[in-house]
């Protein structure tokens, strides 16, 4: 059975569990096995399990999950001695349980990843959408849906937005401020030339998605006076699995650097891959290689000035 060691936001679960979910069918597998103990250990210890909460895989296909009821005990302590306490039952758990294993860390392995067996502990990012896109021959739904009932924020929002006539912005601010030196901002002349580049007209009605919507008229300060431009102020309560899903229907999207919004752009794309018109920036971190796209999807500097 292939193991996933689950870490980091909405985005970045999306890409491991996938790249597990590709490993077990190449291998004839069934089952995934999802340790989620370290999830919030990182850059945000607010970070819960949600990838579970989007149905994306065939029905044949069942994942068992390990490690909530441990973060959750842990959460109670300091961040580091949580994370500490978190990680080494995790490790104890996986020698016991997985002791015949290959444990397998992104970067560091000298084995490919196309080379793997079922027998395999999975420890990265795996930020990479040609394994999305393999996944997806293999069963993975493109088509985004939900496995809950949607909050009445979330039905209300489908109701009203105009998806065709509307394009998306995403901001990501929250932990990446504290943090600049491996995420970095994204200038407003960024995103000035992602509209232009996605075909931007006067008038056009625009929608910001933040995880701080409070502080995005000071870093968009240009775009959010326009008239036409909106910013998405949803409750606390709202779970982000529901904005992703809300951004997914949109046609036109000008991402942040995040995950979060890439895995928007990527679903829903009516059957004809690349039917979006998208706008990414590189590079997508500053201590990272840039990830593998979608051809369509146009990248643009980070510090390009609108045409």
């Amino acid at each position: 059975m292939v193991v996933i060691q689950v870490q980091g936001g909405l985005g970045n679960q999306l890409f491991q569990i996938v790249a597990g979910y590709l490993l077990a069918r190449k291998n004839g597998e069934s089952r995934l096995f999802l340790d989620v103990s370290r999830v919030p250990f990182g850059t945000d210890n607010s970070r819960r399990l949600e990838a579970l909460n989007l149905n994306l895989f065939p029905s044949d296909f069942s994942i068992e999950v390990w490690g909530e009821k441990l973060y959750r005990f842990t959460s109670y302590f300091p961040s580091r001695v949580g994370a500490f306490a978190s990680i080494t039952t995790s490790k104890i758990n996986s020698k016991l349980r997985f002791k015949r294993h290959f444990f397998f860390s992104e970067n560091v392995s000298t084995k490919k990843f196309e080379e793997l067996d079922a027998n395999t502990i999975l420890h990265g990012y795996f930020n990479d959408f040609s394994i999305v896109e393999k996944a997806q021959d293999l069963g993975l739904k493109s088509d985004l849906l939900l496995s809950s009932q949607p909050s009445r924020w979330l039905t209300n929002s489908l109701e009203t937005i105009d998806f065709d006539s509307n394009i998306a912005i995403h901001v990501r601010l929250g932990d990446y401020l504290k943090y600049p030196q491996i995420f970095g901002s994204l200038s407003e002349e960024y995103y000035l030339s992602g509209l232009d580049e996605i075909g931007f007209s006067k008038n056009q009605p625009l929608i910001i998605f933040s995880d701080q919507p409070n502080l995005v008229a000071n870093h968009l300060p240009k775009i959010s006076r326009l008239n036409n431009c909106r910013i998405i102020r949803s409750s606390s309560a709202v779970p982000s699995y529901e904005t992703l899903f809300l951004m997914s229907k949109f046609n036109k999207i000008v991402c942040a650097n995040s995950t979060f919004s890439m895995w928007a752009a990527w679903f829903n794309q009516g059957g004809e891959f690349g039917k979006k018109r998208v706008v990414i920036p590189t590079p997508y971190l500053l201590d990272r290689v840039d990830m593998v796209t979608p051809a369509a999807w146009r990248k643009i500097p980070r510090t390009s000035s609108p045409k």
